[in-house]
């Protein structure tokens, strides 16, 4: 989907849904570590990702820890580290503790990284269409918004309007929903669509351009309502490309 289909309705991990065995219901959380790489380094950061992960087999650690490297936007190349599916609580008692995780963490990349930058996502399950993979796809493209000061209802309401109409309307397109809830500007919010090679970024000529979408679900009068709703409230948006990599990440055995 070009982006110009999106640009006056919503305009970012992608992320994806990891399954903890402790606990009867996931939770909503996900921690994203956004690590910079020293420009000469990316071999040896890659390196030492690959015994990181290794790090975490020989600990039997049963959470997920998955890596994409950024491939587009001012942000190219730098790599996103991170745990989905997680509670608050979940970082009282982690099954690995901090301080051994970050003693190998130093030992193997912590050299190589020129900066890291922690944040906190909560994943939107009800605003959210995702397709039900049970992995990460290749690609990930990402859409981030910064709302304008006071404007978050409105942004809210619309995005939640517009979910309806893709419901309605069984508009066949995938999508996940994030917002924000620390280490960053407030009101960002992010929106994921999963690519699973680089032709399936094409438009699709049986899948309705997204303002044709809301016409039918809505009629002109309302879906012009929601898009000028939507203009009103961001006030700045910002598009990247990130590619999932397997061969960085540490996948638990089922």
């Amino acid at each position: 989907m070009k982006r110009n289909q999106l640009l006056s309705a919503v305009g970012i991990m992608l992320f994806v849904a990891c399954s903890l065995a402790a606990q009867d219901k996931p939770g909503t959380l996900a921690s994203i570590e956004f690590q910079k790489v020293k420009n000469t380094n990316v071999p040896q950061y890659e390196a030492g990702r690959k015994q990181k992960a290794a790090w975490h087999k020989q600990q039997n650690d049963p959470l997920p820890l998955l890596v994409w490297e950024t491939i587009s936007g001012d942000n190219t190349g730098t790599f996103l580290v991170g745990h989905f599916n997680q509670h608050w609580a979940d970082y009282d008692k982690p099954a690995v503790t901090d301080e051994a995780d970050l003693a190998e963490f130093q030992k193997v990349v912590g050299t190589y990284v020129d900066s890291l930058t922690t944040r906190y996502y909560e994943y939107l399950p009800k605003i959210s269409n995702e397709s039900g993979d049970t992995g990460p796809a290749k690609f990930s493209e990402i859409i981030t918004f910064q709302v304008r000061p006071g404007k978050e209802s409105d942004f809210r309401s619309g995005i939640e309007r517009i979910h309806e109409g893709t419901i309605k309307t069984k508009w066949a397109v995938n999508y996940g929903w994030y917002r924000l809830v620390n280490g960053g500007t407030a009101g960002t919010f992010v929106l994921s669509f999963a690519h699973k090679n680089w032709a399936d970024f094409e438009d699709k000529p049986d899948v309705k351009p997204y303002r044709d979408m809301l016409k039918e679900a809505f009629g002109q009068a309302e879906a012009d309502s929601i898009v000028d709703r939507l203009d009103r409230s961001i006030e700045k948006e910002t598009s990247d490309i990130i590619q999932f990599r397997p061969d960085l990440s540490y996948l638990p055995a089922k």
